[in-house]
């Protein structure tokens, strides 16, 4: 029952999937992506085969000289290095801290305190785990393999340009030998990228269910998949180039003729989020509603259209699996859907509102380019057919003199007989072609400046003035620059964004996979276990929801130094004032050394030979310690000084009053009789005055 319904379910998604092969709109944009990439990688005389002449040509007869204009190695030439030209500076941040009024907690310090207290921690966390992340996303990119995001970026760039769409798929890998994981962005072309036939909307917000093609060594899917060795062996649709050059003889031949050379395996990765596929197949009602409850909305399938089963879902997993084991063999690898995103950042420069598949920028000019190569091929031969000379001769010449007429050079003089000189003049004319008409060039280059409005190829781009007219006047020259940089501004916007995406579908795939062990080399032992506690062990809603990757600003985009130059001049003046006051205020030279960095980053010079030192601003730190200390020192014991002075002072003073006492002993205290007996001595009337 298992088997059937496992064998339903493979011929169900393969339905669905030559459903997008075969929608109408598909097709159309990868007729028109197949035309666009023949004229930008494809033979000089490719518009001239017989099936492009017999579909677009009406059947016209090939011309001795078959041009091809490369007008669409231009544009990738060109618009290319405006739409990224390094490494995006990718920058993570979270939502601020919430600040209420105190109005809200009614007076109570305490309670508010120690919300403030909470969001202060929270908002430590988050910082913490927004540098560990962003260090990683700024390393990652830098090491992934196939020559880092930059080389798989301009391969989609060029997808874009060319074909109308450029595809990154973002997921886990490990170098060759190595337990440790990462992440990359790599890039698959958009021949392999199959959509849900029912999509509507240009962003795929009501897409089901998406799918990429693959094409790989039977051995490889084995050991992915952990299949039996030699399972996939007869599977395999083609045979791979290395395998045909080892057989050759007579008997291998033949078993290529039967196809049991093959070694390659086409496959498809289907993301779904319509469940493993039952609204696709014939499946049971119970099965189906089986499957539905353990697997849920959110499935991921491995389908080989010669396969019985799905690669992910094996019959020797299939006959002993619980429902978590089900559950886990089906799971997205990475679940980009609980942000509500796809595995895929694509990158589209002409979206089609109503269609899930975009306009390629060069689709609306194919008409004018084939008239341009067919004009262009007819003049070509016009003008080989006007160089040619072509003589009249009468057969009186004689045999031999025709001959060696037809076998002349420029420099050939021909040596005949006098009899026969008095006849050359009458026996041989020359026949002139016709002038090419002015009209045609005319034509040519209606056709071709129609083009260029087209898809933006404007003289300015290739540092022309249009019409050979020199600009007058400062306005002129901005007018004009303005008006030629919105193409290429809005195209580097669209890839600002793509980058964006692709960065925040790396976090959340950072967030899953990445472990702290894996990144010792980038952050050391104390750095990797931040990582393991706050963003591999948290709760994946706090690296999924909380957080948010953005991009430096013009990170991508291709330095101007001349702009930078005069932006640096202009604002010299202004700047450099402030920062010497900065500088004998404070003693710190880094914003100088700084702003002096820009200045030879403009000059594409080296910077730090005018770099200066941080300036003393009096005593160091550690002198002012060791001074307080001193005085500290110097105050506690002139403190002991006067201590001791003062009890020297009161043992003085006792002994003094000692021996007053002892010579002047105290008078007897006489009653009153005693006292009116005493002698009465008359005071010193002068000694009162005086």
């Amino acid at each position: 029952m298992l088997t059937n319904y496992m064998v339903d379910n493979v011929k169900g998604w393969v339905r669905q999937i030559n459903a997008s092969r075969s929608d109408e709109r598909r097709k159309g944009f990868m007729a028109t992506a197949d035309m666009c990439n023949q004229f930008y990688s494809g033979s000089f005389g490719m518009m001239w085969d017989d099936k492009f002449r017999n579909e677009f040509l009406g059947g016209m007869p090939a011309p001795k000289f078959k041009v091809t204009i490369s007008k669409a190695f231009e544009m990738v030439s060109i618009m290319g290095p405006t739409v990224m030209w390094d490494y995006p500076g990718r920058v993570i941040k979270s939502l601020p801290k919430m600040e209420l009024p105190e109005e809200i907690w009614g007076g109570d310090e305490q309670a508010m305190q120690e919300f403030l207290q909470s969001q202060n921690q929270l908002e430590a966390e988050q910082q913490v785990r927004n540098k560990l992340m962003e260090r990683y996303l700024n390393y990652s990119q830098r090491e992934q393999p196939g020559g880092g995001l930059v080389r798989h970026s301009h391969r989609a760039i060029i997808d874009a340009i060319v074909k109308g769409r450029g595809c990154l798929a973002i997921e886990p890998y490990s170098f060759p030998g190595s337990d440790k994981k990462l992440t990359k962005c790599e890039y698959f072309s958009v021949e392999d990228l199959f959509i849900d036939p029912e999509c509507r909307n240009s962003d795929l917000s009501d897409c089901k269910w998406v799918a990429r093609k693959h094409r790989s060594y039977y051995w490889e899917l084995e050991r992915r998949f952990n299949i039996p060795a030699g399972t996939l062996q007869h599977k395999a649709g083609r045979e791979s180039l290395s395998s045909a050059a080892t057989r050759t003889t007579a008997e291998q031949n033949r078993e290529r003729q039967s196809g049991r050379t093959n070694d390659i395996v086409e496959w498809y990765e289907v993301f779904s989020m319509s469940g493993v596929g039952n609204r696709h197949s014939n499946a049971r009602p119970k099965m189906a509603a089986a499957f539905d409850e353990v697997v849920g909305d959110y499935a991921y399938l491995a389908i080989c259209p010669n396969l019985d089963y799905p690669l992910n879902f094996p019959p020797a997993l299939a006959n002993r699996a619980d429902d978590d084991e089900v559950r886990e063999a089906f799971e997205w690898p990475t679940p980009f859907y609980k942000d509500g995103r796809w595995p895929f950042a694509l990158l589209d420069f002409h979206e089609v509102p109503t269609s899930p598949w975009p306009l390629a920028p060069m689709a609306m000019g194919l008409g004018e380019l084939v008239v341009m190569n067919v004009l262009m091929s007819c003049l070509a031969d016009r003008a080989y057919e006007g160089c040619r000379t072509i003589l009249v001769a009468s057969k009186s010449l004689g045999d031999e003199v025709i001959e060696r007429l037809k076998s002349a050079d420029y420099s050939s003089v021909l040596d005949v007989a006098p009899e026969i000189q008095e006849k050359i003049q009458e026996a041989i004319s020359y026949i002139e072609s016709p002038a090419i008409r002015g009209d045609i060039l005319a034509i040519y280059e209606m056709v071709s400046d129609n083009f260029n409005k087209v898809t933006g190829l404007s003289d300015l781009l290739y540092g022309l003035n249009p019409g050979n007219k020199v600009s007058r006047s400062a306005a002129d020259i901005n007018i004009k620059h303005d008006a030629v940089n919105i193409r290429p501004e809005w195209m580097l916007r669209q890839a600002e964004r793509w980058q964006t995406e692709a960065a925040n579908l790396e976090r959340i795939c950072a967030g899953w996979h990445v472990k702290g062990e894996d990144l010792v080399p980038l952050l050391g032992q104390h750095g990797a276990s931040l990582w393991n506690e706050f963003i591999a062990n948290e709760d994946p809603e706090t690296y999924v929801r909380e957080m948010r990757a953005t991009l430096e600003a013009n990170s991508i985009k291709k330095p101007n130094k001349f702009r930078d130059n005069q932006n640096i001049q202009q604002t010299t003046g202004y700047i450099l004032p402030v920062m010497q006051w900065y500088m004998q205020t404070t003693g710190d030279t880094e914003p100088y050394n700084k702003y002096l960095k820009s200045i030879a980053d403009a000059m594409e010079q080296d910077a730090e030979p005018w770099f200066l030192p941080q300036i003393q601003q009096g005593p160091s730190e550690e002198e002012l310690a060791a001074q307080q200390q001193q005085q500290v020192a110097a105050q506690e014991q002139e403190q002991v000084k006067r201590e001791a002075e003062l009890e020297n002072l009161r043992g003085k003073k006792l002994r003094n009053d000692k021996i007053e006492q002892e010579q002047n002993p105290p008078l007897p205290d006489f009653g009153p009789e005693e006292q009116l007996a005493l002698p009465f001595e008359e005071p010193d009337i002068q000694e009162i005055l005086a």
